[in-house]
């Protein structure tokens, strides 16, 4: 399966994780010119910003592994700028949080 095809399953799936345990989906996909977030939810006023890590086994270790010291710095700007752009709106966040979801698919071929 192709990356772009295997990161969409893996975002649909983090997006019903989070609808199950109660958060309101606001945005996925969000994009500026500082970066890009993969979801963006909200549940009892809190923001959460997420970022979605998906792949076949652990031959490179976990997903949330790659989520790098310049990837948060990035996830970081991109979500100020679209707190500002909320703001404007009249809409104020309790908190912010963010978080990683990792989605790992195995295939065990002969498993037993």
């Amino acid at each position: 399966m192709d990356k772009k095809k295997l990161g969409e399953i893996g975002e649909n799936m983090a997006a019903e994780i989070l609808r199950e345990k109660g958060y309101d989906i606001l945005r996925r996909n969000y994009r500026c010119r500082e970066g890009e977030i993969d979801i963006i939810a909200e549940r009892y006023g809190e923001l959460c910003f997420v970022e979605v890590k998906t792949r076949q086994g652990f031959d490179f270790g976990r997903p949330c592994e790659a989520v790098t010291f310049e990837k948060k710095k990035r996830i970081r700007r991109t979500a100020s700028r679209y707190i500002e752009e909320m703001k404007k709106l009249g809409y104020f966040p309790r908190r912010v949080d963010y978080q990683v979801i990792e989605i790992v698919t195995e295939h065990h071929v002969n498993a037993f």
